[in-house]
């Protein structure tokens, strides 16, 4: 079995970087591949570090406070690659609302010379979670 301490570090990294909102910081958990992805609720597909920092930075201006209620469903290492799933909520504010949304999660990482670097990261809302506008109107 494949040691798999240093990506649950690169995990635990990741999600505390991405509390902070701070797109610069949070890219510094992301590999320099021209090839990494990101899919986003409300963002869509974004490809390549420029595009990945950009939906970052469309979060951060869009939310006051984030926090992450996670807990690790499934950690697969092979070799350089590894890949994470989770699932738990988010708990976000924009102006005067706060909305907490049910959610899964998949981060894909590769162990480059710095470390373990995410090459892909998809939230999606959880099937049973009701829709950002039913939320708001409840």
């Amino acid at each position: 079995m494949e040691d798999v301490e240093p990506v649950v570090e690169a995990e635990t990294r990741f999600l505390r970087t991405v509390e902070t909102l701070n797109p610069k910081k949070i890219m510094t958990c992301w590999s320099e591949s021209e090839r990494i992805t990101m899919l986003f609720p409300g963002i869509g597909l974004a490809q390549g570090p420029r595009a990945v920092e950009e939906a970052w930075t469309t979060v951060a201006r869009n939310t006051s406070n984030l926090r992450l209620v996670l807990q690790p469903v499934n950690l697969m290492r092979l070799g350089d690659l590894a890949w994470t799933f989770l699932s738990g909520s988010i708990v976000s504010t924009h102006g005067d609302e706060t909305l907490t949304v049910d959610v899964y999660m998949t981060n894909i990482y590769r162990r480059e010379s710095s470390g373990w670097k995410l090459l892909h990261h998809h939230t999606a809302p959880a099937p049973h979670q009701p829709t950002f506008l039913e939320q708001r109107l409840n």
